[in-house]
């Protein structure tokens, strides 16, 4: 799951005009534990003034000239409070050593940091305090993966040729045969098992009142 995952926000970005960098031969940096789930991206063309909303909408992206990216999508859960604040792992992609890396394969000293996620909580308490402790973390903005997924499928056309990429191909051909919605991002298909009828019919042969003696 997890490549598939990096693919995703890999095509994401590489849609929205972004380079995505690879840090396979900078050697000359410490080598951290955990590097599999990270992108570095540097957008090709100049980006537009003001700051970026701390979770990313796709319009944001025009603001943000170079990240280094960690996905943690975790699509079992919701980002709640009580969970971020039991993994401190989260913060990885603002640790020093991830941002000494981020530098040296981005060669510039400024970037943002941005962790892809699955989904925040809705409740506006929840969201908020989600939205703070990321903040605490050093993390500079947050992507939800129904954003992405959403930016994705507006940007492919049902009549395209993606086959290159078998993950937009596999989305493409969803969209041509009308199995999604690109607004609500819905399926037209069951996605849960259909529960087995329970018959609720009762035996009228039998009268209530010998029922009850019974």
């Amino acid at each position: 799951m997890n490549d598939l995952n990096m693919q995703y926000v890999r095509e994401f970005f590489e849609l929205n005009l972004f380079h995505v960098l690879t840090h396979w031969q900078h050697e000359s940096v410490p080598q951290i534990t955990d590097f599999s789930n990270l992108l570095f991206i540097e957008r090709g063309q100049p980006t537009l003034p003001g700051p970026a909303e701390f979770v990313l909408r796709s319009e944001d992206l025009t603001r943000i000239q170079r990240a280094v990216v960690e996905v943690r999508a975790w699509h079992g859960d919701r980002f709640y409070p009580s969970m971020i604040e039991a993994s401190p792992i989260l913060g990885h992609v603002a640790f020093p050593g991830t941002r000494e890396l981020a530098e040296s394969v981005l060669g510039h000293p400024e970037f943002a940091t941005i962790l892809v996620v699955s989904e925040l909580s809705s409740a506006p308490r929840h969201r908020s305090r989600s939205i703070e402790l990321l903040r605490g973390y050093g993390i500079d903005h947050v992507l939800e993966f129904s954003t992405l997924l959403r930016d994705v499928l507006n940007r492919l056309s049902p009549h395209g040729n993606y086959a290159p990429s078998q993950t937009l191909q596999t989305m493409r051909l969803l969209k041509r045969y009308n199995f999604i919605s690109n607004q609500q991002l819905e399926f037209r298909f069951p996605m849960q098992a259909l529960l087995p009828e329970i018959s609720t019919d009762v035996d009228t042969t039998v009268p209530l009142e010998a029922e009850e003696e019974e």
